[in-house]
């Protein structure tokens, strides 16, 4: 499975920083400047930087010191990229090459003492691309596990799972999470299951080794008491979660228990499965279709895909999803 996106945009940034190695302090700062505009253009990277900075409240004042001179170097891989960002995007908007020509003297004996722009690539620039770069990697491989369970459960597991939901309607959507959390576990993945929390408790936070968490959430979709509104509810939910553990990106899991075709109608889409990204946070919507076909009762006695019934579809859309209200400021008013 190809994430063409993510894909695309590992490239595409991966050019730009190349450009910034180069021994000119003058062309450095327009690269720069070019490099951040970059950044600021698409949500996933802005979803990646603001939740790396804000787990630094003191960026600023470390910044401030860097500048004149007075700050060591952060032995934490992910201090070192906030710091990064923090210097970089200074240095872009002051338009000033001195500034650059100061940092290269402060920090000479860590890189290239005959290079300003140099010494910035590597101590400021590449640990913050580095940090980029490993997120939309761990982004990827998390879609293409969840992918990949998907896969699984639809060939192999569909029988069951619906039964498990029919056999155990109370506890089904429970259950059925505890599927996929068995799944995570044969993958290797660490994690724990439903920390309390001030909004309620979340299905899942897998570290995957580091401090990042995953943010998952299970639904049922069944269009008996658990159909769009539900969906739309579940969004809402994980995009709560996002905000609360201050992550970019969120995962919603549906389980598909009816005949009808569950449409997303999104602008967008990585690796074929839907997106929402909203106020830097991107939420995919993954859903795995659990009912039982005539052509998947029983493999034995299949029919034909061909004698299925006309394809019914419900569609959620990205204004379902998201309800923006408009909102008139009153200057004034007569009585």
């Amino acid at each position: 499975m190809q994430s063409q996106l993510m894909d695309n945009l590992q490239s595409k940034l991966q050019r730009r920083v190349e450009k910034l190695n180069i021994d000119n302090d003058d062309t450095f700062l327009v690269y720069l400047q070019r490099l951040l505009k970059f950044l600021d253009s698409h949500p996933i990277f802005t979803g990646i930087i603001e939740t790396l900075l804000a787990q630094y409240s003191d960026l600023e004042t470390i910044t401030d010191r860097i500048f004149c001179g007075r700050e060591k170097l952060s032995r934490s891989e992910k201090k070192a990229a906030a710091v990064g960002y923090s210097v970089l995007r200074r240095l872009a908007d002051s338009d000033n090459t001195s500034k650059l020509l100061n940092l290269g003297e402060y920090f000479h004996e860590y890189a290239d003492p005959e290079s300003n722009s140099s010494t910035i690539y590597s101590l400021f620039l590449l640990p913050f691309y580095e940090h980029i770069d490993e997120q939309i990697d761990d982004q990827r491989l998390m879609l293409n596990t969840l992918l990949r369970y998907k896969a699984r459960s639809e060939w192999f597991y569909r029988n069951q799972l619906l039964s498990l939901m029919k056999n155990n309607s109370q506890k089904a959507e429970k259950l059925l999470a505890l599927d996929f959390y068995s799944y995570l576990h044969d993958q290797g993945l660490d994690f724990t299951i439903e920390p309390s929390s001030l909004s309620g408790s979340i299905d899942i936070i897998a570290a995957q080794g580091t401090n990042d968490p995953l943010l998952a959430d299970a639904k049922i979709f069944d269009a008996d008491g658990r159909g769009k509104s539900y969906i739309c509810k579940g969004f809402n939910q994980i995009y709560t979660y996002t905000q609360q553990y201050n992550e970019a990106f969120g995962y919603l899991l549906i389980f598909k228990s009816i005949d009808r075709d569950l449409c997303f109608s999104l602008p967008k889409k990585i690796a074929n499965v839907p997106v929402v990204t909203y106020n830097h946070k991107s939420i995919f919507l993954i859903t795995v279709d659990i009912y039982n076909y005539p052509d998947t009762s029983d493999p034995l006695k299949s029919t034909p895909v061909s004698g299925r019934k006309p394809l019914k579809a419900i569609e959620i859309t990205e204004e379902d999803l998201i309800h923006f209200e408009e909102h008139e400021e009153v200057i004034g008013s007569k009585r």
